[in-house]
């Protein structure tokens, strides 16, 4: 739906992600799920009114289980400085569904330590920021990326012409410069399945 906004579903279980508010510009969405994960508390992820169902929330670290889906919360940080910059901690959620295994960044603010990685696991699927600014830039993304080596990555918060001087981040743009394998979808909507995953990391950009 934008920003770091997912929904995530099979034909039994819907998990809504980071959420954000009208404030940041985007259209608002209809939005019905049973699992509701936020990475942290900023109002650009944390709207859990937008999210319909009466969803089970989770946020935080550890190991959680709805739905019958075992989930990971991965202690990273909002910035490099482990949280000392004032934007705090940021939760990496880790799931997997159907075959496949998911990652969700939130706003990740520094290059994933050996111990990160080894919680984390491996990811088919990974949703990662690229904007810069308040989380990672599309270098240390893209270093991210090569540590992880997952099948999907999709980049997410970056700039958009309606967010104005209150996101002084990246456009995709500048995160796609140079790489292959990347895919414009041209929707919103992609569909993944085990049987057929991309031989070797490919990029997926998303319209909201």
């Amino acid at each position: 739906f934008g920003h770091a906004f997912f929904l995530i579903s099979d034909n039994k279980v819907k998990i809504a992600l980071d959420p954000f508010d009208s404030s940041v510009g985007y259209p608002m969405p209809d939005v019905t799920a049973d699992i509701l994960l936020m990475s942290h508390g900023h109002f650009d992820h944390n709207n859990a009114s937008a999210v319909k169902g009466n969803p089970i929330q989770f946020t935080g670290y550890g190991k959680k289980s709805a739905k019958g889906i075992d989930f990971i919360g991965v202690k990273t940080y909002h910035d490099d400085q482990q949280g000392k910059s004032g934007r705090g901690e940021n939760t990496v959620f880790v799931w997997e569904m159907d075959g496949i295994r998911f990652a969700h960044c939130g706003d990740l603010g520094h290059l994933l330590t050996e111990q990160n990685l080894k919680e984390i696991g491996a990811v088919d699927v990974l949703m990662i920021p690229v904007g810069g600014f308040y989380t990672i830039d599309s270098k240390v993304a893209t270093q991210n990326i090569e540590k992880l080596k997952p099948k999907v990555a999709i980049p997410m918060h970056y700039k958009q012409p309606f967010m104005g001087d209150n996101f002084p981040i990246d456009k995709v743009e500048v995160f796609l410069q140079g790489k292959k394998n990347v895919q414009r979808i041209g929707k919103n909507i992609l569909v993944l399945s085990k049987d057929k995953p991309p031989k070797e990391t490919t990029i997926f950009v998303l319209d909201y």
